[in-house]
């Protein structure tokens, strides 16, 4: 018994060593000759149907760093890995090597939406906001804003946060009246970027209304970089009703801001 734990833990640490080794050379490209690199990326690709979990993972990891394309068919599986972990770094490395161009890598990023651990769920939108797809590839999106999970409608409004939110203002303004806070949130601020005139009189309206003091923190933040459309009455009547304290000096901070730029 001990003969056969001390050949697996050799056999890992001859894999790893490996795995370490490919990736500091091909952490040096521009000295590395081609067929050194493309046997590190083989070695590396091959690795990520290790049985071990820590090498699969670290695989990806250096895949994404190496950020090579011909990687992303292989590495694109991992997104189903049976370890979270490595599904999480599967899909940073995805984002840093994809393309708006890569329609599957993006299909499979909104699946990862759905999956069942917070971290892999994240990584997906930091993934998808990465790769900045157009609202036509982020169709499947609108059935997950409206899924019965809170947790999978709080994954998609993350992943459209960092994109041109102006282009989906229709898949945004409903999710104002979401019940969970955390999804209001994400939507008010994604709406404060897209530079729709119909956000001014939504987020006002969540400002003045909505239960949840960091919604109306956000909105009141949103409120004051959408200067110019007569957001300065919205703030002022907002800071004469607030009892919030935080929530007043966020208020009173747009207000000065304003003034200011008056």
């Amino acid at each position: 018994m001990i003969l056969w734990v001390g050949l697996r833990v050799r056999s890992f640490l001859l894999r790893l060593s490996i795995l370490i080794s490919c990736t500091a050379a091909l952490g040096c490209l521009q000295e590395a000759q081609a067929p050194s690199v493309e046997r590190g990326l083989a070695v590396l690709m091959a690795l990520l149907q290790d049985p071990n979990i820590d090498v699969r993972r670290t695989a990806a990891e250096s895949l994404g760093k190496v950020g090579d394309r011909s990687a992303l068919p292989t590495l694109l599986p991992l997104l189903t890995d049976s370890g979270p972990v490595v599904r999480a770094t599967t899909a940073q490395a995805l984002g840093r090597m994809a393309t708006p161009d890569d329609e599957a890598v993006i299909a499979a990023l909104a699946r990862s939406l759905r999956d069942p651990d917070d971290r892999v769920r994240q990584a997906a939108a930091l993934a998808i906001g990465e790769i900045e797809p157009s609202p036509r590839q982020l169709a499947p999106l609108v059935d997950l804003l409206r899924a019965s999970d809170v947790q999978i409608r709080r994954a998609a409004v993350r992943a459209l946060m960092p994109l041109d939110t102006g282009q989906v203002v229709e898949w945004l303004l409903p999710l104002l009246d979401d019940p969970d806070a955390e999804v209001r949130q994400g939507a008010v601020a994604a709406l404060g970027l897209s530079g729709d005139a119909r956000a001014v009189a939504a987020l006002g309206k969540r400002l003045a209304q909505d239960p949840s003091p960091a919604v109306r923190a956000e909105s009141a933040y949103h409120l004051g970089e959408l200067s110019g459309h007569n957001t300065y009455a919205l703030l002022r009547v907002a800071v004469e009703n607030e009892a919030d304290r935080d929530v007043r000096r966020w208020i009173e901070a747009e207000l000065k801001a304003l003034r200011a730029n008056d």
